[in-house]
């Protein structure tokens, strides 16, 4: 259901992203993209719809068995895929809805700080999912899939997965540059503004002492980040050595500098403003 908006807040929001991607030669490198954004740009008032259709147009025009997507932030302790979904017609695909994902499990870690798609080739083997987000994946029926963090000026607000469910497909040549150039050139800026009309008063950036979420983080190097990360969610500085094949040494001179940087006496207190519960934006 579409959410109770200003009309003119959502008119002057469709002129700019008209005028930003459509109307601006070379905005959107993937010209059969420019259809979605035309469509979504008529739902902007309705996030849900907005996710829905996404997911729907991008599972047939990357002929993939599985789309899901949803509102999220990288502070927030979990992340629930789903909350717009499209499974094949075909054959049986399971859904995510329902699953619990934990933000600090070292791959969603990396998915969310890569500022640009990460390709799971195959989910039994891959190193970086702890086990239990391996056996919950393969137990929908996930072989292989490309996920994304949606951002718009520097702040992550969303997750996006595209899926293989069946071990004989592969990603078609190109899929992956499409699905980088979509997620950056059209799913950003247009969800991003469908979500603040949507909760023109729920901002989905965590704040810590008055400071964003993403604005914290970028005081980090991509290593420190994967080290705060792994830190809140409870690993000791040897587990955390050992996930990342770094030393006990380079692991205990990483939080040092985490904790300059974020100007905090303890860990304890770093553990407490990562992990603590973020509000997003809501479905």
């Amino acid at each position: 259901m579409a959410r109770f908006f200003d009309p003119c807040e959502l008119l002057a929001s469709q002129r700019q992203l008209r005028g930003q991607l459509l109307d601006r030669q070379g905005a959107i490198t993937w010209r059969h993209s420019r259809e979605l954004a035309a469509q979504l740009l008529l739902r902007l008032d309705d996030p849900d719809a907005c996710w829905q259709f996404s997911a729907e147009w991008i599972r047939e025009a990357f002929d993939v068995e599985r789309v899901d997507g949803g509102y999220g932030s990288p502070g927030a302790l979990t992340y629930e895929p789903a909350a717009a979904e499209a499974r094949s017609k075909d054959i049986d695909v399971p859904s995510l809805r329902g699953v619990h994902i934990n933000n600090f499990d070292p791959a969603v870690i990396q998915l969310w700080t890569s500022s640009r798609p990460i390709v799971y080739t195959d989910i039994s083997q891959e190193k970086l999912f702890r086990s239990d987000l391996r056996e919950n994946l393969l137990a929908v029926g996930t072989y292989s899939k490309i996920a994304v963090a949606l951002q718009h000026q520097g702040h992550r607000f969303g997750l996006l997965c595209i899926d293989h469910v069946e071990k004989h497909s592969d990603w078609r040549a190109g899929q992956y540059e499409c699905f980088d150039n979509l997620s950056r050139e059209v799913l950003g800026p247009i969800l991003s503004a469908s979500a603040r009309l949507g909760d023109p008063d729920d901002d989905p950036i965590p704040t810590v002492n008055g400071s964003s979420f993403d604005a914290i983080m970028q005081r980090l190097t991509p290593a420190e980040t994967r080290v705060a990360r792994l830190a809140a969610s409870g690993m000791s500085y040897k587990e955390i050595a050992r996930a990342l094949n770094r030393s006990f040494s380079t692991v205990d001179h990483q939080l040092r500098s985490i904790r300059h940087k974020l100007e905090v006496t303890s860990t304890a207190r770093l553990i407490k403003i990562l992990s603590s519960p973020a509000p997003s934006a809501r479905l």
